[in-house]
């Protein structure tokens, strides 16, 4: 166990983009959690709805069922409010009764439904499933888990970060798809930029039939569930296979003809001020650093910003140095860039010049 623990804890810390983390973790401690088969999602900070799944052995049906009846209205609140009570590992029988029964309906026993959870944001969820003739879950299995978890939010932040600076840049960052969904989840309509934005999106290990992701299926869902709330527009921020990030917005259309709703989904990808705000969360900035940044970002002065927030030019210009310093860059330019323009993102491993680089380069030909 403590093997196993500590190789996959190395793994948090690895510098995997983040599928192959999920992968990675997955592989690691599967020789001493023995499972038949898990879903591994990251999950939007804010809704708390997943946006990205890696799967392995889920009957398809399962996790229809799953993610359209019982995820976004009831487990993503309950993975977030057990989170908050320090509960990191739940069992099968956490889980709402009618979940309980749709699980062995799929012939699978019992199920460790991991929260990755910090500060009250919920970073991913790992759900890990056994069939009827697998050995019982015991204590040291959630023993192993629960000292994991940590390391495994923190694997998380640094992948999404990964993902973040080696995603490709979208040729038209304004290209919107549409996709209509039937009240079963069903494509009735799709434009021409929703194909390539859902293949980026589909989950790894689960393809469903209609190649709907789940991450879409789940945010409909809970559009439907709002029904009663007029109105009602359900925002969510995923990142694809590339790493690069969307913004998909859901809605109900009017009713038909026999009172059934259509639910319109618009894709599109991401603005990099869009994104800004879960790159605070992931860089651990504090609430007053987000306010301050926020600020800095919209061109304000250091004195401007003392005054509306009610403190001194010298403690607001601690705290852009903090958020500097966590973020790992220097000065006011390059926090911006790094947070809401990328223009400092670092090439990593890939051996690709940054956009900053390309300038330079650029510059320097001109001399020339």
């Amino acid at each position: 166990m403590e093997a196993v623990f500590n190789s996959a804890k190395r793994a948090c810390y690895a510098g995997l983009d983040s599928i192959a983390l999920r992968r990675e973790i997955a592989q690691r401690i599967c020789t001493a959690v023995p499972f038949d088969s898990y879903a591994f999602s990251t999950c939007d900070p804010d809704t708390g709805l997943m946006n990205h799944t890696v799967a392995s052995g889920v009957p398809e049906s399962l996790a229809k069922t799953y993610v359209e009846i019982f995820y976004p209205t009831v487990l993503a609140r309950l993975s977030i409010d057990l989170a908050r009570d320090g509960r990191k590992v739940l069992s099968i029988a956490d889980q709402p009764p009618a979940a309980r029964r749709a699980i062995r309906r799929a012939g699978l026993q019992q199920q460790l439904h991991v929260i990755a959870s910090a500060n009250g944001r919920l970073w991913g969820t790992w759900c890990l499933m056994r069939g009827r003739a697998s050995e019982a879950v015991t204590g040291r299995d959630y023993n192993l888990l629960n000292r994991l978890t940590p390391h495994l939010v923190r694997g998380l932040q640094s992948a999404a970060l990964i993902d973040r600076a080696i995603s490709p840049d979208p040729a038209d960052r304004d290209a919107a798809g549409v996709l209509v969904l039937d009240r079963r989840n069903r494509p009735l309509l799709r434009t021409g930029a929703t194909t390539a934005w859902i293949e980026d999106l589909s989950d790894i290990g689960l393809r469903m039939t209609e190649n709907v992701p789940l991450a879409i299926i789940a945010l409909a869902s809970q559009v439907r569930a709002m029904c009663d709330e007029r109105g009602f527009e359900q925002q969510l921020r995923a990142r694809g296979r590339s790493g690069r990030w969307y913004t998909m917005r859901a809605s109900l259309a009017e009713p038909d003809a026999s009172g059934e709703c259509a639910v319109v989904v618009v894709i599109r990808p991401a603005l990099s001020q869009e994104v800004g705000r879960v790159l605070t969360a992931l860089y651990a900035l504090s609430p007053r650093e987000r306010q301050v940044i926020a600020a800095v970002a919209r061109g304000e002065a250091t004195k401007t910003i003392a005054e509306a927030l009610g403190l001194s030019p010298h403690t607001v210009t601690e705290h852009i140095q903090r958020a500097c310093d966590k973020i790992g860059v220097r000065g006011r330019k390059a926090l911006i860039a790094k947070l809401f323009f990328d223009g400092y993102a670092p090439a990593l491993k890939t051996g690709r010049p940054t956009l900053a680089d390309a300038a330079r380069q650029q510059r320097a030909q001109k001399t020339a």
